[in-house]
């Protein structure tokens, strides 16, 4: 998901990612697995230590993340079976120094 600042790239990411995680539970009787929780709890997490208020936005990404998820294919419902997540820091201009 791309876009410009404020477009919602992170709201439509959450949607995609609650979207995918949910088809992959219907193969496991309805109930979300263990990757598809841990996958969904780390994007609020991250955000968290990432985000800062900026005139066009007030949770603005100070950085870019690559989410990949990988599921196996099963008929029609597919089951997650891993994700990675890359983060990149998009503006080092604003760091000063790093603490040891």
């Amino acid at each position: 998901v791309s876009g410009e600042s404020g477009a919602g790239k992170t709201e439509t990411t959450k949607i995609v990612m609650n979207y995918l995680t949910h088809i992959s539970a219907r193969n496991s009787s309805g109930d979300s697995s263990d990757i598809s929780q841990a996958v969904l709890q780390s994007n609020p997490l991250l955000e968290a230590f990432g985000n800062a208020k900026t005139v066009r936005n007030d949770n603005s990404s100070r950085f870019g993340k690559l989410i990949q998820m990988q599921f196996e294919p099963h008929a029609n419902n597919p089951e997650l079976i891993a994700a990675k997540i890359d983060t990149y820091l998009l503006e080092k201009a604003r760091i000063t120094h790093q603490m040891n």
